[in-house]
């Protein structure tokens, strides 16, 4: 009895102080909460400004009021560091790339937010496969004749010629032999016999997507093999690319800034191009069943982050190469729909803190729908003015001479050089395009725009050794 009737005394009494342990701990998480809450409700706004297409100038603005609020004490001064984002599926089954050493980032408070680059840390990505010399001469040549001592990373070849592996080897690039598959099981449309056609040429590691797609998963892989690749990344096309300065070391508008605008920059064509284009509109609309209307046109050939902002980029176009080919409707074997992908992944909210960077302002200035312009009104006038009896002969003439100085080129036929008694002045300055001191195209700040994208639209005056020694001159 004794016994029992302590039992009852005990037993109310270890309740009691079980609900007090127990209210004390919800208290204590409940106050943990409100603070995670309070950084996340703040880090969403920030990056809602990115994902629903802010501009530039928007986001450039949110870094400055940050910066401001920092030194004048705003911030509570606490460091944490972020754990790992979560990964792709491919990627997580190789490794962890939380990448915790990148001197390219800051932290903030709770939020992780990027700094500016260390360009001889940053990596140039490109797949270049073959290619002639030349080629490499402009896009290797003039991306080195502008100081930049960072890392390249080419993927060529399996058997490249002799003289571009030493010209490769000598500009100190780091070449990824891309063997081909023999067997690719991409499968494309329909074809009238009702069976799906198959992509000819595909990368032997990734024989399930063709070679637009798959220069992705394979950049992941060369930038994850890169450990002291810890600066900024751009992932970008080279055949129609080259540069006049460094684009890791660009100052965003007229006074630099600490941090940069976003972990992911996408880059906008002109504007008048626009997602109503073919390239973007019909494929979105026939695979995702919408209407991708009005918006900036992003080019995919063109973009640049810190390294973790490139990794969740790849990581999702990836996924969305897997949601394409496993679905008919989805499938083509059009070259050009990972730009399709692209702009729907960007204003469909899918590209983490990525922002987009109007055309002209930016690392990146993509030309292609102005040269055309200009190239081809080149062309009609060289007709009417008698330098060529039809749109081909005349398409010939401004190829060997260009725009400039035609009645030179009359008085001298034997030299294509002697009409271009100043190289620097080779486009009309009606178009507002170069700097005529230089001969660089410049950016509306006047700046030379580090890289220019989709030159080859000008035509095939535009040739590599002018290119390099362009930039050369430029740098000394």
């Amino acid at each position: 009895m004794v016994v029992a009737q302590r039992r009852k005394v005990i037993k109310p009494t270890s309740r009691i102080i079980a609900n007090v342990l127990f209210l004390l701990f919800f208290i204590l998480l409940l106050g943990f909460n409100v603070k995670e809450y309070s950084s996340i409700k703040n880090e969403a706004k920030d990056l809602a400004l990115a994902r629903s297409g802010a501009t530039f100038a928007e986001a450039q603005a949110t870094s400055i009021n940050k910066i401001r609020k920092e030194e004048e004490g705003e911030n509570d001064g606490s460091v944490t560091t972020a754990g790992n984002e979560e990964e792709g599926k491919e990627i997580e089954a190789k490794e962890d790339i939380s990448d915790k050493k990148s001197t390219s980032m800051a932290y903030d408070g709770d939020r992780q937010r990027p700094k500016w680059w260390d360009s001889s840390k940053s990596v140039v990505i490109a797949l270049a496969a073959g290619y002639g010399l030349n080629v490499y001469q402009q896009f290797v040549g003039t991306l080195r004749a502008t100081g930049y001592k960072g890392y390249i990373i080419l993927g060529i070849s399996k058997h490249p010629p002799p003289d571009v592996k030493r010209y490769l080897h000598d500009m100190n690039v780091i070449m990824k032999e891309v063997p081909l598959a023999e067997n690719c099981t991409y499968k494309g449309y329909l074809m009238e016999s009702g069976e799906p056609s198959t992509n000819k040429k595909c990368p032997a590691a990734y024989p399930d997507y063709k070679f637009s797609w798959a220069r992705f998963p394979l950049a992941r892989d060369w930038l994850v093999e890169c450990d002291d690749c810890t600066g900024g990344v751009m992932l970008t096309d080279s055949r129609d690319a080259y540069f006049q300065s460094d684009p890791f070391t660009y100052p965003f508008g007229d006074k630099p800034i600490d941090y940069l605008p976003g972990e992911l920059m996408v880059f906008e064509e002109t504007p008048e191009l626009t997602t109503d284009h073919w390239i973007a509109s019909i494929p979105v609309e026939k695979c995702r069943k919408y209407e991708l209307k009005g918006r900036p046109m992003l080019c995919s050939g063109s973009t640049m982050g810190t390294r973790q902002g490139i990794l969740n980029y790849i990581n999702s176009m990836v996924e969305e190469f897997d949601y394409w080919k496993e679905h008919q409707e989805c499938r083509s074997d059009m070259a050009g729909d990972d730009q399709s992908i692209h702009n729907h992944l960007y204003y469909n909210s899918q590209l983490k803190n990525a922002v987009s960077i109007p055309h002209r302002t930016g690392p990146i200035h993509i030309v292609g729908v102005q040269a055309d312009k200009i190239f081809r009104t080149s062309i009609r006038k060289a007709m009417e003015e008698g330098y060529g009896k039809d749109l081909h002969k005349a398409e010939d003439f401004v190829n060997r001479f260009g725009y400039m100085h035609w009645n030179e080129s009359r008085t001298d036929e034997r030299s294509t050089g002697g009409r271009r008694k100043d190289w620097r002045t080779w486009l009309p300055p009606e178009h507002n395009l170069i700097d005529p001191k230089t001969g660089f195209i410049t950016n509306l700040n006047g700046k030379p725009s580090p890289q220019v994208h989709q030159f080859d639209r000008f035509g095939l005056m535009v040739d590599a050794y002018k290119l390099v020694r362009q930039t050369e001159d430029a740098a000394n």
